[in-house]
Formats: C-alpha cells, sequence, structure tokens
C-alpha cells in the first residue's frame, strides 16, 4: 500500500525556507521533521532549523553549504538541490496550502502506521481492551500534534476580561463561578470555575465520596446543572444508594439492611423523583485510564452539555503509559486531568487519597505535603480542600467537634486559603451549612454586609 505524500508540497515549503528564512517560524508553527516524508527532504529541514536558530535571519548560500560540509551530508543534499528548491519556493496563501498539505499527508501516515500495529497487536495478543487503550491514546496525540497552536494579541483578552468583570458587577452575585452548596466554603472561593482542577482530598473515613455528592447534589437539584460523575471505587448502584439516604433523610444503614417503614418508603419515593429529574450522569467504570476519561468526557460535553465533571479518585485513574514509578505514574494522571479541565472548559473535581503520615502528628489537620504520591497534584491544581472531622480521631470528643468537619482551602490559585466548618450528618453522610439560615440570608443581604457576617480573621490570605 503506498503511503500518502506530497512531494511537491515539501519542496515548496523548504524552498520558501530557503529564500527567505523568516517564513521558517510560519513552518515551525504547523510542522515537525517527522512531518516530511523523503528522507533528503528532512534532514535539509533539520538542517535549515538548526542555521535559523545559530544565525537567525542574516544568512546565505554560502553559509547553507558550510553547514552541510560540517554535517557531512554533502554526499546527500547538493547545492544545486538546493538551488533547484528556491526556485519553486511557495509564497503567501501558496505557502499555507503546501504547509497544510504537508501536515494532512503526515497525518494520514501516522493513522496508517497505527492501523498496522493494530492488526499485529490483534495477532500477537489479542486483547481488547489494551488495543482500545493504545489505539485511543495513539489518536488523541496525533490529534493533539496537529492541532494549530491559537494566541491572542493582549489587547483582545483585556477587553475580553473587562466584558467579564463588567458583566458580574452588574450581576452582583457573590458567587462566580458553580457554587457547591456550602454558601461559607463559596464566599471563600467564589465557587468551581472553568478550566480548573478541584482536589478534595482526605483520609479514609472522612468524607471524601459524600461531600463530593453533597456538592453534586447540590449543583444538581437546585442550579439545574448538568453533571458527571466517573466512580472508580463505588458502584452506581451504591452511590445512589446514597444519595437517596441524604435525600430522604433516611439513615444509610436502614436503606443497606432493608429496615424501611411506610414512612420512609414514602420519603424515598419522593427523593428518587426527585433525584431521577436530575441531570446526573454516572460511569463506574472500575479500571478507566485518562485517555477514557478524556474520550467520555468530551463526550458528555458535546451529547449531555455536561458543567462540571466528579471523580472518584484520582489514584486509581490508570494513566496512558506505565511508568517506572508509581510517582510519575500519579503525576501524568495529575497532568492529564488538567489538561482535561482546560480542552473542554469545565470544572473537573477530583478527589484524592492522603498518606498516612497525617495520622503520626499530635494535629491531624492534613497539610499540602500529605497529598500522596506525588507533589504534582499540587502544582497542577487550582484549588485544593482538605477534609477533617476533628472527633474522628478522639474517643470522646468534646461537644463543640462533634458533627463538625473542617473544610481546609488548602491552595486556591486566585484566592485566599482558610478553614470553614460544616455539619456532617453520620446518619445520611451528608454535609450541610452550620446555620440553616444561611440561605435566605443570601437572598436577602448586601454583598458587603454578608462578607461581614463571615469572619476571615483566621485566614490566611495567600494569592
Amino acid at each position: 500500500m503506498e503511503l500518502p505524500k506530497d512531494e511537491l508540497a515539501e519542496r515548496a515549503v523548504l524552498g520558501a525556507m530557503i529564500k527567505d528564512p523568516e517564513n521558517i517560524p510560519t513552518v515551525l508553527e504547523h510542522l515537525r521533521e517527522e512531518d516530511f516524508f523523503f528522507e533528503d527532504h528532512r534532514l535539509l529541514f533539520s538542517l535549515l532549523c538548526k542555521i535559523w536558530e545559530d544565525k537567525g535571519k542574516d544568512w546565505d548560500d554560502i553559509v547553507i553549504n558550510n553547514y552541510i560540509l560540517k554535517s557531512g551530508l554533502q554526499n546527500r543534499i547538493s547545492m544545486d538541490f538546493v538551488y533547484a528548491l528556491a526556485q519553486e519556493a511557495a509564497e503567501g496563501v501558496l505557502l499555507e496550502e503546501a504547509i497544510n498539505s504537508v501536515k494532512e499527508k503526515s497525518g494520514l501516515r501516522k493513522l496508517m502506521e497505527l492501523s498496522i500495529e493494530i492488526l499485529k497487536g490483534i495477532k500477537e495478543s489479542p486483547d481488547l481492551n489494551s488495543l482500545f487503550e493504545k489505539a485511543i491514546q495513539r489518536i488523541y496525540e496525533i490529534s493533539e500534534k496537529h492541532q494549530v497552536a491559537q494566541y491572542q494579541h493582549i489587547k483582545d483578552v483585556t477587553n475580553q476580561v473587562l466584558e467579564i468583570i463588567e458583566k458580574r458587577s452588574k450581576e452582583e452575585r457573590l458567587v462566580t463561578g458553580m457554587p457547591s452548596g456550602f454558601i461559607e466554603l463559596d464566599m471563600l472561593t467564589t465557587g468551581f470555575h472553568p478550566s480548573d482542577l478541584v482536589i478534595i482530598a482526605a483520609r479514609p473515613g472522612m468524607g471524601k465520596t459524600s461531600f463530593m455528592l453533597s456538592v453534586a447534589m447540590n449543583l444538581a437539584l437546585e442550579e439545574k446543572v448538568p453533571l458527571a460523575l466517573f466512580s472508580l471505587e463505588m458502584s452506581k448502584e451504591q452511590l445512589v444508594m446514597r444519595m437517596l439516604s441524604m435525600l430522604s433523610k433516611v439513615p444509610l444503614q436502614n436503606i443497606r439492611k432493608g429496615f424501611i417503614s411506610e414512612e420512609d418508603w414514602e420519603k424515598l419515593l419522593n427523593a428518587a423523583l426527585e433525584l431521577s429529574s436530575c441531570n446526573i450522569y454516572i460511569d463506574d467504570t472500575p479500571t478507566l485510564s485518562t485517555t477514557e476519561l478524556r474520550i467520555k468526557s468530551r463526550k458528555l460535553k458535546k451529547e449531555k452539555g455536561i458543567q462540571i465533571i466528579f471523580v472518584d479518585y484520582l489514584q486509581l485513574l490508570r494513566p496512558p503509559h506505565r511508568r517506572s514509578s508509581r510517582q510519575e505514574e500519579v503525576a501524568e494522571i495529575s497532568r492529564n486531568l488538567k489538561a482535561l479541565a482546560k480542552e473542554i472548559s469545565v470544572p473537573v473535581v477530583a478527589l484524592a487519597q492522603l498518606s498516612r503520615q497525617v495520622e503520626h502528628r499530635s494535629d491531624k489537620r492534613p497539610q499540602l505535603a500529605d497529598l500522596r504520591e506525588s507533589g504534582q497534584i499540587e502544582q497542577d491544581a487550582d484549588l485544593i480542600l482538605f477534609i477533617h472531622r476533628p472527633e474522628y480521631y478522639k474517643k470522646n470528643p468534646p461537644p463543640e467537634e462533634e458533627g463538625i468537619a473542617e473544610i481546609i482551602v488548602a491552595k486556591q490559585r486566585q484566592g485566599p486559603t482558610g478553614i470553614v466548618k460544616l455539619a456532617f450528618m453520620k446518619d445520611t453522610t451528608m454535609f450541610k451549612s452550620l446555620s440553616p439560615t444561611y440561605q435566605s440570608r443570601v437572598e436577602t443581604y448586601a454583598p458587603q454586609e454578608l462578607e461581614e457576617e463571615i469572619s476571615t480573621e483566621d485566614y490566611d490570605f495567600d494569592f
């Protein structure tokens, strides 16, 4: 089978680089050495890029000849060949067309190579899941390499930002992002914003999944936000059972055991009707990879219009490539989650485990250093929340700590850090605001009045 190629287009691009070195940056925005099919073209492209890096735009045919001789390529690249290419140089629109043709043929060749690899894989090891994973990842890599770089002048970006600020000032909203449903927390974070990677981390038993579900249900029920839940640890049935308990106020343990009174059945049926009206999409694939997550998320964004993604939890995701250490794998998973948030412009909220070193300190409050297996998570995340329940570590907790959960804002890229206290309902595993009147006060108080109500004197403002 003949591989796709366009010799004339490759010659026209190389000729443009030789004739006018100022064309080289334009070419480099789109093409790399591997995009050229003919070996002599690849060698010359690499040589011209080297000359441009060393000399800038001030060089001539004598310089080219010297570089050819220094590189020992005189048997492959002659000056007659260089002169001939200069005569075939494309300009303007024709250069753009030549670049696009070279790029297109390169992409087609990569897809053909991938097809051959898949056929070989089917013969050697017909594992459907691993073949799917490899194919999806390679296609994604090819697609990424063939995307054109986008940039804007700062004037245009500044105008866009001013429009956003003006719109927000007219709305007079306290929360400019997606509200968590806990006004105390939203006052500190301004909500979850598109393209942000949000990490919710805690030790086992602190209520990570419950907090995630509390936020998800607040968004789905109150804000009518379509959202996706990717659960690698719990089944979809277990998640829905928890949500029904939260909504109905029927203790989760009673639901699991089947100890349901007629009154509780009525509550559960009403909760089920309310939950069914929400646009929540659940995927409980246990061995999900970051590549599969990105593919599924893009599909859900396009077809269902999801506005936020929840992942339970980060360390259970599989990286697209096996690495030599677990730390490198978790770092790659973290980078992929941040890339997903930016790619489809939605907040990605991922749960994460903390290391055991929390248990060895007298003060059990989590710290950024406790993020398990990778400092890359701390680097990639825009917002990091820790969940800490002081009563968990005490046999006889004081009354003021019973049923209290601390949501520690440990990192916020564009805002202050601090601690927010919420109520944790053990029977239904639900988080609630400590003050039941907060919601009504949000609607009636002016923004500056509400800000005065919420004390921030203990917060560390770390911008």
